[in-house]
């Protein structure tokens, strides 16, 4: 009987250190989504004009990478926008990224910032030095970006 009341009190523990932990892998993961999001509206304002194009866009590319909800979507970039406009640099959400992404899910984020940079097909000064700033913060070689943007503006070429 004792034997039973430990083992018990052994599961309960055990599922809660279980439970703690996808807790705090699903904040985790908010974070990030949080952070690519945030990076994602810098993007599409970077030269003074957030256009719907690029914000439905954001909203597909979302959706696409993290499987959300439209209504999970729509909530994010809300909340998103708020802390964009507030956040004075972009190192706090690069962090993020480079703390949880492999090199590849970075390549994938930075082919998701070229996309909106992209949307309306004009590359301005200020989204040119951008990308550079964000592949260097990324820890993207040069090689690495060129090859990302090249395929982006083809993609868009045809």
């Amino acid at each position: 009987m004792i034997k039973f009341f430990k083992n018990l009190f052994k599961k309960s523990k055990s599922n809660k250190a279980e439970n703690s932990i996808e807790e705090i892998n699903n904040l985790e993961g908010k974070k990030i989504i949080e952070a690519v999001t945030v990076m994602l509206l810098r993007a599409s304002s970077i030269d003074g004009c957030k256009d719907e194009k690029e914000i439905i866009l954001i909203k597909e590319l979302l959706s696409e990478q993290f499987g959300l909800s439209n209504d999970e979507i729509e909530l994010l970039v809300l909340d998103c926008s708020k802390k964009e406009q507030e956040s004075t640099d972009l190192y706090k959400w690069s962090k993020i990224i480079n703390d949880n992404y492999s090199k590849e899910k970075k390549n994938i984020v930075f082919s998701m910032m070229c996309e909106i940079i992209n949307a309306d097909g004009v590359v301005d000064p200020f989204e040119s030095n951008f990308i550079r700033r964000l592949s260097s913060l990324l820890y993207i070689s040069d090689k690495d970006a060129g090859i990302i943007k090249k395929k982006i503006l083809k993609v868009k070429e045809v």
